[in-house]
């Protein structure tokens, strides 16, 4: 996913800053929320551990036109909290991720479109027709997922 980085940056001028965490990721928001605080922005942190969806779709879309938003944690969270805020109408260019741990990937079969899961390996074998896929770059919102090209590996 592109907007998964190593490390995150502060983005200035912007209306509001939201900084949202685990537990694991909170540590790596701290330079941020400190720059904000110099900086006299408005914003808020929140170290998010057992809220619903519903409590957090509602406080996604309350936010105005120009907040931005800081994601960092475990794929799992990050992944759930950035659906949510997608959509509340955030779009990939108002915030910023940061994941703790492994990424996993989904990977959709050009062949049988079936969904296989994936770490950081770049060539699978499709679990359900058997075919060798390339993980690619190409990444569908709407599925969540990645395509997986047929490739041929050399021995």
């Amino acid at each position: 996913m592109s907007t998964v980085k190593e490390e995150l940056f502060f983005s200035q001028g912007k209306r509001k800053y939201l900084f949202c965490a685990d537990s694991e990721g909170a540590e790596a928001l701290y330079p941020l929320v400190r720059q904000a605080m110099e900086d006299k922005a408005p914003f808020d942190f929140h170290e998010i551990k057992h809220e619903s969806d519903s409590f957090l779709e509602l406080w996604f879309s309350q936010q105005k036109m120009g907040t931005y938003l800081y994601l960092s944690g475990k794929w799992d969270f990050v992944n759930r909290l950035k659906i949510l805020a997608f959509e509340a109408g955030f779009t990939e260019y108002e915030w910023q991720i940061k994941v703790i741990g492994p990424i996993r990937k989904k990977l959709i079969c050009c062949k049988c479109h079936g969904v296989n899961d994936v770490d950081e390996e770049m060539h699978i074998t499709c679990m359900h027709c058997g075919i060798s896929l390339e993980v690619s770059n190409h990444y569908s919102r709407r599925l969540e997922a990645y395509l997986g090209y047929s490739s041929i590996q050399s021995s």
